[in-house]
């Protein structure tokens, strides 16, 4: 019901009684009313009930918008607190979170991505380059995955992956699609060179009877794997 049409029903509502009551009063042995103060009291009625009405349904559309406002700010800041402000992908509670949720599903992978000697974009081009190719990794790995797959950085330079519904060759299909959108990335620095990343990438299939940490330790011993093998590759876990 709009506001125009709440403040007429309560206007009708307080002539309604007012007429009501004045009858009542009238029906008492010698408390009879004259017909004509009866429009009186109509009159009174809904030159008082109006403003009123009209007051109280401003404060309560006010308050209505308020409380829309308050609940769309909470769901932002809710939805802010569960992406990574650097790459938007998910932060690292977020991720374990909604990972969490998938692991006990049949045909999940999880991909461990370093980049490759990250503290050279920190020390050979300063802070603000080692976070240009952070944002870079990234956008590379929301575009080249399914947007079902969860992606998440879980501090620094380290980023993992959860992929559902897959088997082996498809999940190292798309860790190697993730590895080569990194590798042709072309980062410019604000020196104004342009620099390049690779990352190394360990792979693990989800194993539902073990918790979700077992699937990306040994992801994570893949990773390591693909570092001490020369970097920018991809491992699959033993």
């Amino acid at each position: 019901m709009g506001p125009k049409r709440k403040i007429a029903c309560c206007v009708i509502i307080s002539i309604v009684g007012t007429v009501v009551i004045m009858a009542l009063v009238s029906a008492i042995p010698g408390m009879f009313i004259p017909a004509r103060y009866f429009f009186v009291g109509i009159f009174c009625a809904s030159s008082l009930s109006t403003p009123v009405c009209l007051l109280l349904t401003r404060q309560a559309e006010e308050n209505r918008h308020l409380r829309e406002q308050l609940e769309q700010r909470v769901a932002e800041l809710a939805r802010l607190a569960q992406i990574d402000g650097l790459t938007g992908l998910l932060t690292r509670n977020a991720f374990f979170d909604r990972a969490s949720v998938a692991h006990g599903r049949p045909g999940n992978w999880y991909l461990l991505i370093d980049i490759d000697h990250f503290k050279q974009f920190n020390d050979g081009h300063g802070h603000q380059a080692g976070d240009a190719v952070l944002q870079a990794v990234g956008q590379a790995i929301r575009e080249s995955l399914h947007p079902d797959a969860i992606c998440g950085r879980l501090g620094g330079e380290e980023f993992a992956i959860c992929l559902t519904g897959c088997d082996s060759a498809q999940a190292v299909r798309r860790a190697e699609h993730v590895r080569a959108s990194i590798q042709s990335l072309r980062v410019r620095a604000p020196s104004g060179r342009i620099v390049r990343a690779t990352a190394s990438i360990g792979l693990s299939a989800g194993d539902p009877a073990v918790p979700i940490e077992v699937s990306l330790h040994r992801a994570d011993m893949a990773m390591y794997a693909a570092k001490t093998g020369g970097r920018n590759q991809v491992r699959l876990a033993a």
